[in-house]
């Protein structure tokens, strides 16, 4: 079987009998979870931190100050400022740690019940996910998480219904209107996507952005249908707000096609493309996904906003 990855997680301290006491109280709350590797010697914890970085590091700043502005300067310097921070001192001191901001991510009293250390440690991770994976412009979830949401519903009793989300004509509406009219348009979409699944849905829903003008959510199956039809009421009634008066009078703009030729392109509309799933229909999350395109294949070949649920067994 194969062994299951964990975070790396570096601790550079100094050897007493508190962190000793320190040490075994992490590791009986994280040990399962996490791989801790403990560093007393600073030549030692930076040649393991060049040549193998970890996913985290506590760093215990009275034992040797000068070796952890050392640190900040190689995570500057080889591109290694994604890895939290953790700096780990004896007392509150608030000049101090105000004036560390800059370059950790977080703090720990060492005198402080350990388990905060423990939530310091996971909070840091699930902040960093959150950072990482979230797409730049509309703040959603991106693809881990979307992934990491379908393989959970996969294995549900609950039927969810996974409705994949885009827009029809935006790249030559891009090409007419600019790049920042798109991103307004992606965003505007973002919003309309949030807020009809938080209403429609509260208590058990995700959205996330795939990427460019894809989206994705993911809600319980009885609850999809009307959640598609409030996101294209929505969405059409704010097309006007993104197009000049003449485009909107006639229904359409003039752009060049991929040959170069000038043509009609219809307004953008919205395609919503619906996979059902529930317990053993698929196995695996490509398989969610082929059957999406295929949904979507033919939902975008219809004039104007459309959705369309996938009733295949």
């Amino acid at each position: 079987m194969e062994e299951e990855f964990k975070e790396v997680i570096y601790v550079f301290l100094k050897k007493s009998r508190f962190f000793l006491d320190w040490k075994k109280s992490l590791l009986d709350e994280l040990k399962d979870k996490y791989e801790f590797k403990f560093f007393y010697n600073s030549k030692k914890f930076l040649e393991y931190l060049l040549f193998h970085p970890p996913s985290m590091i506590l760093y215990y700043y009275p034992k040797d100050p000068k070796t952890f502005e050392r640190l900040v300067s190689i995570k500057k310097e080889f591109n290694l400022r994604i890895i939290p921070l953790i700096l780990m001192v004896d007392k509150m001191d608030f000049e101090f740690l105000r004036e560390k901001a800059d370059v950790v991510d977080d703090f720990i009293i060492t005198v402080e019940e350990p388990k905060e250390t423990v939530l310091r440690i996971e909070y840091a991770f699930k902040r960093l996910e959150r950072v990482a994976d979230n797409n730049s412009l509309t703040g959603l979830p991106g693809n881990t998480s979307i992934a990491r949401t379908i393989e959970r519903i996969l294995h549900s009793d609950k039927a969810y219904a996974v409705a994949y989300v885009d827009l029809d004509n935006f790249k030559s509406y891009n090409d007419k209107y600019g790049f920042s009219k798109g991103d307004e348009m992606i965003k505007n979409l973002a919003r309309i996507l949030l807020n009809a699944v938080v209403e429609f849905s509260p208590d058990d829903y995700f959205v996330g952005h795939i990427g460019g003008d894809d989206f994705v959510f993911i809600v319980p199956l009885e609850r999809v249908e009307k959640i598609c039809q409030e996101v294209i009421r929505r969405f059409d009634s704010t097309v006007p707000y993104f197009v000049n008066q003449e485009d909107l009078s006639q229904g359409y703009f003039i752009c060049k096609n991929r040959q170069g030729q000038l043509t009609k392109i219809p307004l953008p509309s919205v395609s919503i493309a619906v996979v059902p799933v529930h317990k053993g229909k698929f196995s695996h999350i490509g398989e969610i996904s082929q059957r999406a395109a295929e949904v979507k294949s033919y939902v975008k070949k219809m004039s104007g906003s459309n959705y369309f649920i996938d009733r295949r067994a």
